[in-house]
């Protein structure tokens, strides 16, 4: 067999010689040398360097053996101590791995330490199938990789490990100042019930404010196959509000938590794909409450079908089918709607790319606000090159919204009584967004969106206009 010892540094062209001949054998007969034996004395940078042409080549024992050698030697060796987890990992032992691969961070020092070391725990992770854990140490080995091909190799992993792991939580959190935080009539005073000049006041003009947000996705695939997935998800979101002095001037009474909405819902979703498709046909289930100004608000229930269809290499395009069952608690109210719509993408060969959607929402109640025919469209242009450094994209929405029995006041004579008028609603709106993913942070780089948008109706009720700059992040990867 080949034993080694360690030298001092500059041990020569002979030891290399012997190096080169004593791993070659050991690797081309597995290590079954026992005919004769020689002893190779290295350096340490030699040891190294064998250790990582051992893991290279499949000789994960020899690699532990070398490693474990140099750990004897200087115990707080971080390389050495992070390819002595990779060769643990490769022989199965992933607890030892993982250990050695934790000691290895905890003693890390410079940036291409760390990488390495958050490399290693993830991939020990990994192989004990603590997946979602695997990939918060991948962007981690991003943030700190010594050069673009290093943080390539941590993305390319942590795509794989995320293709693999059965858990996929998505986070976003974000701040957004707004001119409209209730929706509210942009009006002081309007036409109503025959009378002119209604004084608006309150909550019922819109207030200004700043909204914050968080919402957080987690889907766990339980069942899959060459043909199909099967995940069941759950989905939490809050998003409350600051007013904004001049709102609590309008409205004394009123506080940001008024107007808060929170929601949780869980889902179903199943992904199936004949064999001679190039798309899978996706079904979804959701049920969920909803609580507005704190109080109970709404049970509702989601169901859709939806396919994509590849076009060209640079067109996809989507069509989604489906209907809710909606129940507003506060008033007893019960809504049944269905909708249907189709989104169209297409990347352009300058870099460019476009986004066409429609849709259609036809929604019936016995209570005539909430029985209505609805009717979108949308487009959005990114620009082929930077903005600032950012990724920017134009953004026009347009919809219409006709209620065929809105109830609303009315004057006979001298009386004012209740009765159903017919509502039509125009909504068109106007942003800008920019993705700054030049700037990156453990993987995220943040987003901010600028948003006008104004409704016209013939309720002078339901005018409204809402200004707003939201911020945000995106993952990279």
């Amino acid at each position: 067999m080949v034993s080694f010892s360690i030298d001092k540094p500059g041990s020569g062209l002979r030891a290399r010689r012997w190096l080169s001949l004593a791993l070659g054998a050991s690797l081309a007969v597995g290590g079954a040398l026992s005919a004769w034996a020689e002893t190779v004395t290295l350096s340490p940078v030699e040891m190294r360097d064998a250790a990582v042409l051992s893991l290279e080549t499949g000789n994960a024992e020899q690699a532990r053996r070398l490693t474990d050698a140099l750990l004897g030697r200087d115990s707080a060796d971080v390389e050495a101590m992070v390819l002595n987890s990779r060769a643990l990992r490769d022989l199965g032992q992933y607890d030892a791995a993982l250990e050695q691969a934790r000691a290895a961070y905890r003693l890390a020092e410079t940036d291409p330490e760390i990488y390495a070391a958050a490399l290693a725990r993830a991939q020990a992770l990994s192989s004990l199938g603590a997946r979602t854990r695997a990939q918060l140490w991948l962007r981690m080995a991003s943030e700190h990789a010594p050069n673009e091909e290093a943080r390539a190799r941590a993305i390319r992993d942590f795509q794989y490990v995320r293709s693999r792991n059965r858990w996929n939580t998505r986070l976003s959190f974000s701040l957004a100042p707004t001119s409209n935080v209730n929706d509210g009539s942009t009006h002081d005073t309007i036409s109503y019930g025959g009378l002119q000049g209604v004084v608006l006041d309150g909550a019922a003009r819109a207030l200004s404010g700043l909204s914050y947000s968080g919402r957080v996705t987690t889907r766990y695939r339980f069942s899959e196959g060459k043909h199909h997935q099967t995940e069941v998800g759950l989905h939490l979101f809050h998003e409350s509000y600051i007013l904004s002095d001049e709102a609590q001037e309008i409205a004394p009474d009123a506080e940001g938590d008024d107007f808060a909405y929170s929601s949780v819902a869980i889902g179903l979703r199943h992904k199936w794909r004949p064999g001679d498709w190039r798309t899978p046909l996706e079904f979804s289930l959701l049920y969920g409450r909803g609580w507005y100004g704190g109080e109970d608000y709404s049970r509702y229930t989601r169901s859709s079908v939806g396919r994509p269809f590849i076009l060209s290499k640079s067109t996809l395009l989507r069509i989604e089918a489906g209907g809710e069952h909606f129940y507003r608690v506060i008033d007893d109210a019960t809504q049944r709607s269905y909708h249907a719509g189709a989104t169209l993408l297409h990347e352009f060969e300058n870099g460019g790319g476009l986004r066409l959607s429609f849709g259609l929402r036809d929604s019936h109640s016995d209570l005539g606000s909430l029985d209505y025919t609805r009717k979108l469209a949308g487009i959005a242009y990114t620009l082929p090159k930077p903005v600032a450094k950012a990724r920017a994209t134009l953004e026009f929405d347009y919809e219409q919204k006709l209620y065929d029995a809105f109830p609303t006041l009315d004057t006979v004579g001298p009386f004012i009584v209740l009765r159903d008028t017919e509502r039509l609603d125009h909504r068109r709106a106007l942003g800008l967004s920019l993705f700054f993913d030049q700037v990156d942070y453990y993987g995220f780089s943040p987003t901010v969106t600028l948003r006008h948008a104004e409704t016209q109706s013939t309720d002078d009720r339901y005018d409204t206009v809402d200004t707003g700059v939201h911020f945000g992040f995106r993952s990279n990867f």
